[in-house]
């Protein structure tokens, strides 16, 4: 609340004097871009109002979908909401898949892109906003899988055969969550995003290690079969070449992402307190970009430096105060659940963990579906069960 509080203050007009006391080169930097000579009595603490609206309205949709999604799971609805993004998931990977394939750079085979760059993918038209959106549903949907694979009931599993349990969860439902599983990560493979790729191995190694610890050795070569089975349909369908490729071509990504980072720091360093605007990096980099004017840097290419730009002290701190408390939330949840819905809220934590190391080198989360995915990952991770 205090986060979408903060981003409709910076909207707000405020008297001159009190913006030049907290955000001191904000009437330089509108100066410049206004060509205006002298500033209004009243202004917003952001530099471009319009951005800062819509950013806002983002920003509050997202949360309240969070808290809207926590009170909905706490009553029911936990494995159709899986199930739906499962759904969404495989439909969109599999149009996103065929696009790549056929359209060029036209997305769903009619609007071409307005920029030259990177092919779109999907819906998307940066692929890195498409792999946020993979990184955070294909967990969830293995999750899933791992809940239906699940008994508590130690001893009348032991009773039942090997052949008898794989007729029963090799129904209909599980064979297309796998394929839904299996097609997401395809999807993500065949983007070439290599932040969504090597975010969700580390993620995905992290939850292995950590939550995987609940798996009874009996049954973790189910674990593992789930594992090998979506990896074999995986590798049939991979350019491994192509993708090598991609990532023998980091040095240059790094090389592009160190000049953005070069140019951000002024940023944070005029307005360290206020900030520019939520949603106002790209007007503010036609004052402060220095590097090759080419292209222009519509974004800081890592989300923790572009809040501290555009939020300054105030809004990084009450982000990553946000981020601890969904952490303790997050463990508390975890360490109660004793039902098969744990793995569902472990694809969901090993989602948001792919996101938050993603966000090191993107910004997937500006984009309202992601945020939307995220604050669902968020209450299913953090809901409370009636009853407990």
């Amino acid at each position: 609340m205090a986060i979408a509080c903060f981003t409709v203050v910076q909207t707000l007009l405020l008297p001159s004097t009190v913006v030049g006391a907290l955000s001191p080169h904000a009437r330089t930097i509108r100066q410049a871009l206004t060509l205006s000579p002298s500033a209004p009595a009243w202004l917003p603490l952001s530099i471009d109002e319009s951005s800062t609206l819509w950013a806002s309205a983002v920003t509050i949709g997202a949360m309240s979908l969070f808290v809207a999604a926590r009170a909905i799971l706490a009553k029911g609805g936990l494995r159709q909401t899986v199930r739906g993004i499962s759904a969404v998931g495989l439909v969109f990977s599999t149009i996103a898949i065929a696009q790549a394939a056929t359209a060029g750079r036209s997305i769903y085979w009619r609007f071409p892109t307005e920029y030259e760059g990177p092919l779109p993918f999907g819906p998307f038209v940066n692929r890195n906003h498409f792999a946020t959106w993979a990184i955070m549903a294909a967990p969830l949907c293995f999750g899933y899988i791992l809940a239906r694979t699940d008994n508590p009931d130690a001893t009348l599993s032991s009773l039942i055969s090997v052949r008898a349990r794989l007729t029963r969860m090799a129904d209909g439902r599980m064979v297309w969550l796998a394929v839904a599983a299996a097609v997401m990560t395809t999807a993500l493979l065949m983007s070439m995003s290599r932040s969504g790729i090597l975010s969700l191995a580390a993620a995905t190694t992290f939850s292995i290690l950590v939550l995987g610890r609940r798996t009874r050795p009996g049954r973790r070569w189910w674990v593992l079969a789930v594992f090998a089975v979506a990896a074999g349909i995986v590798l049939a369908r991979l350019d491994v070449p192509a993708l090598a490729e991609r990532f023998a071509r980091t040095g240059s990504g790094i090389e592009s992402r160190l000049r953005i980072w070069a140019d951000t720091m002024p940023i944070v360093r005029d307005f360290w307190l206020t900030g520019t605007g939520v949603g106002s990096y790209q007007t503010a980099m036609v004052y402060y970009q220095r590097a090759d004017r080419v292209v222009q840097f519509n974004q800081a290419h890592n989300h923790y430096l572009q809040a501290a730009a555009e939020g300054g002290l105030v809004l990084l701190g009450l982000a990553l105060s946000a981020i601890g408390a969904l952490a303790m939330a997050i463990r508390e949840q975890l360490s109660r659940d004793r039902s098969s819905a744990y793995w569902i809220r472990a694809g969901a934590v090993c989602g948001l963990a792919a996101v938050a190391l993603q966000s090191l080198w993107e910004t997937g989360l500006v984009m309202p579906a992601n945020a939307a995915l995220a604050a669902v990952l968020g209450a299913i991770a953090t809901y409370e069960r009636h009853g407990e």
